[in-house]
């Protein structure tokens, strides 16, 4: 056995006015991963839908801490070490807490044998990591983009009108048919279904 059989966590991530985000949830497996290698998770994704995108130990200085989102993939990280706190669905335009006193988006901390995974279109930053933050991205395969280039990179900065309009992008990126975990015993693929 790969992984541990866990059921995702679900995070809601509203709309703004800069920030596409998603109807779709992004969906959080804490302690799924068994072996915190990067080879352990690399066979513990399912590769045929799901690419490698890299392999970081991440700082709060680097280009993972500018709040952006991807309009062609979903993406998925796996967690070797350390814990990282994201702040999902608030663009660097968007204010910080909205017409009800309500704080811009959603704070969640990834920790070291989690998996997380977030639909094409939700801002994400990272805001504070441990001095041993290690994670692995993958990206979905879709009729949107390639192997050879599995993702793009928007950093939410336009206006309301231009975001909605690559909101109607973000939306049409195919459901993936495989759970990056779990395969086709896995909860991405009911819980984002379309009807």
């Amino acid at each position: 056995m790969l992984v541990n059989k866990v059921p995702p966590e679900t995070l809601t991530v509203p709309p703004t006015a800069h920030s596409p985000n998603s109807t779709r949830p992004v969906l959080v497996y804490r302690n799924a991963l068994i072996d915190k290698t990067p080879q352990g998770a690399a066979d513990a994704i399912e590769q045929s839908e799901w690419v490698y995108g890299g392999h970081w130990k991440i700082a709060e200085n680097t280009l993972a801490a500018v709040p952006h989102y991807h309009s062609v993939t979903h993406e998925a990280y796996t967690v070797l070490h350390g814990t990282g706190t994201y702040r999902l669905g608030k663009s660097s335009l968007d204010p910080e807490v909205d017409a009800n006193g309500e704080e811009v988006g959603v704070v969640f901390t990834a920790r070291a044998g989690g998996v997380f995974v977030f639909p094409a279109g939700v801002t994400h930053c990272v805001t504070s990591t441990s001095d041993n933050y290690e994670i692995i991205g993958w990206y979905s395969l879709n009729d949107k983009n390639s192997r050879a280039q599995p993702w793009d990179y928007e950093e939410a900065l336009d206006s309301p009108e231009e975001t909605n309009r690559k909101r109607l992008i973000c939306e049409s990126v195919s459901t993936p048919a495989l759970d990056p975990v779990y395969g086709k015993e896995g909860h991405l693929p009911i819980v984002w279904k379309r009807d």
